[in-house]
């Protein structure tokens, strides 16, 4: 499963975070950088866990919930001037692309449950 194409792209997305968020002047980085980047590494932290358990919907329940707050943080440092709207638009295609991936996963597992 780790050579499934969601956890390439998170892959993408965590080392894209981590790299960004140094960047953040210090007054920031300590509060909503450091809260990103728990986020994208919670988010890959639990595709694993996905990956690994039986009882998947716990796990990918958990992060798509990490996806959504990522999203949100990301959006805040877009808007306090921390990203660029270059960097912005590409970090929200590599969320939406993990987001869709995500989508399919749970879909899957969902309709495995109800069969």
């Amino acid at each position: 499963m780790p050579d499934s194409p969601i956890f390439a792209r998170c892959d993408t997305l965590v080392l894209w975070v981590l790299q960004a968020t140094v960047r953040y002047p210090r007054h920031y980085r300590a509060a909503l950088g450091k809260a990103t980047q728990e986020a994208a590494l919670r988010l890959q932290r639990e595709l694993v866990a996905a990956a690994r358990r039986r009882e998947k919907r716990p796990a990918l329940q958990a992060a798509d919930e990490a996806l959504h707050e990522l999203r949100l943080l990301l959006r805040q440092g877009q808007a306090l001037g921390l990203l660029t709207p270059g960097q912005h638009e590409h970090v929200a295609k590599l969320l939406d692309e993990v987001g869709r991936l995500l989508g399919g996963w749970r879909k899957t597992v969902s309709g495995k449950s109800e069969e």
